[in-house]
């Protein structure tokens, strides 16, 4: 045995105070070798198990079977020794046997297969290649967008879209591949590949927006990729990218060039909102949608806004009659969490500066706690005004560190959905003047 195959023993399957004992290592036939598990002190010498392995470890990378990847060194593998793939496993030496003694040094406790330090090392090597091949994918993405040209102005919204998502992409130019697994610039429960992927997206949609006015959802994978099957490249992930990008950009894709997307994103409320081309007074439920907010400069002149998770909540309000016209109030539902043109528009009318207060009301679980933050971020970039957050026992926060503590604590304990907490118009009355 070589000595970085007895470190791994060492580290990966002896306990405290445990040893091997090389010196009465017994070849026990041509192939393989045992080796005594021992605890010694000053004055005593205990042989507590021993571990079985073959004694050639060479490995060839193409007997390496994929099941054998999901191993890991500390786990004790319960395998039939019967089996032939044990034996295959066994003899290549990817896998070897650790038996334990009870105290009197004789009985056989228990007995496991183990990753073999053949094994380990193959694996080990396959992630430093893995890790070396994204670290030159992320760099050859770095090079790529680093010519991304100053794109034809086409309209305003793009031109700016454009800014911002190029804004984005130079900070992300400026970390490591390692930093990129928890960038903030993307959701939370995105993993590596997936970051790296849009990455593509991005210089593959700015790409083809240099070059076209408008262009298919297809021509983006397919211009980027050239090549059978690029068209598909993206198709996985294509409402979450969509998304994002939008996000990025503050602005509709179909603004930014890419025409056939056939979806248009409503944002549904109820109250006072005038426009240029259109106007809305308190009554029924309207709708907007992410095209004319994005053409269109939105206004209000009410004094209350309402930031409202679901839609049972909008109707609910917008069914009792004179309230939203007595208390001066708009009620907006992000519908889950918010899309870009949700944020534009809220933004659009806290600029007015007839808002004096945001009330946000959202699940009391972990995605009604999330939207809950983010619509608190689209509302502190445009407002200095009061903002508060409706409680599940009819209290209210107005300070985002004390709704954070309580959210935190609650979600522990249960999760609420909205519905559960309606209220009626003298609470809601209630949280508007507290």
């Amino acid at each position: 045995m070589n000595q970085d195959e007895i470190n791994y023993i060492n580290n990966f399957i002896l306990k405290n105070g445990e040893r091997l004992d090389l010196t009465g290592a017994i070849q026990s036939d041509a192939s393989f070798v045992e080796i005594k598990i021992v605890k010694q002190t000053e004055r005593t010498y205990r042989v507590v198990g021993f571990i079985t392995l073959v004694a050639n470890n060479l490995i060839d990378s193409k007997m390496v079977d994929e099941q054998l990847s999901t191993f890991t060194p500390r786990k004790k593998l319960h395998l039939n020794e019967h089996e032939p793939q044990t034996l295959k496993w066994f003899q290549q030496g990817f896998i070897m046997k650790e038996f334990r003694f009870k105290k009197d040094g004789k009985t056989v406790e228990s007995q496991y297969y183990r990753m073999g330090y053949p094994l380990y090392k193959f694996l080990k090597g396959q992630l430093r290649a893995e890790e070396e091949k994204i670290e030159n994918e992320f760099n050859s993405w770095k090079k790529t967008a680093s010519t991304l040209g100053q794109i034809c102005t086409k309209s305003n919204q793009r031109e700016s879209g454009y800014q911002a998502c190029l804004s984005m992409i130079n900070e992300i130019c400026q970390i490591s591949s390692n930093e990129l697994k928890t960038a903030a610039q993307f959701p939370a429960g995105w993993s590596f590949a997936k970051r790296l992927k849009f990455l593509h997206f991005m210089n593959a949609f700015w790409q083809l927006s240099f070059q076209k006015d408008e262009f298919d959802w297809k021509e983006i994978g397919a211009s980027y990729y050239q090549k059978i099957g690029g068209s598909k490249e993206f198709d996985r992930y294509k409402d979450d990218y969509i998304n994002l990008l939008e996000q990025w950009a503050s602005w509709p894709v179909a603004l930014l060039g890419m025409a056939s997307l056939g979806k248009i994103t409503p944002l549904y409320f109820s109250g006072q909102i005038s426009g240029h081309f259109s106007s809305y007074r308190f009554g029924p439920v309207h709708s907007l949608t992410d095209l004319a907010i994005s053409e269109e400069r939105y206004t209000t002149d009410s004094t209350t806004l309402w930031l409202v998770e679901n839609r049972a909540i909008l109707t609910r309000m917008s069914a009792k009659k004179n309230f939203l016209e007595e208390t001066n109030s708009l009620v907006i539902c992000v519908d889950g969490h918010l899309r870009s043109s949700h944020k534009h528009c809220i933004q659009q009318l806290l600029a007015g500066g007839r808002v004096k207060q945001v009330l946000i009301w959202s699940d009391y679980d972990p995605d009604g706690f999330q939207i809950a933050k983010e619509a608190y971020l689209t509302v502190l970039e445009k407002f200095a005004g009061t903002i508060k957050w409706i409680r599940h026992d009819s209290n209210v926060h107005t300070n985002w560190q004390e709704y954070e503590t309580y959210m935190e604590f609650l979600l522990k304990e249960t999760k609420i959905e909205q519905e559960q907490v309606l209220g009626g118009v003298e609470e809601w009355k209630k949280w508007i003047h507290q």
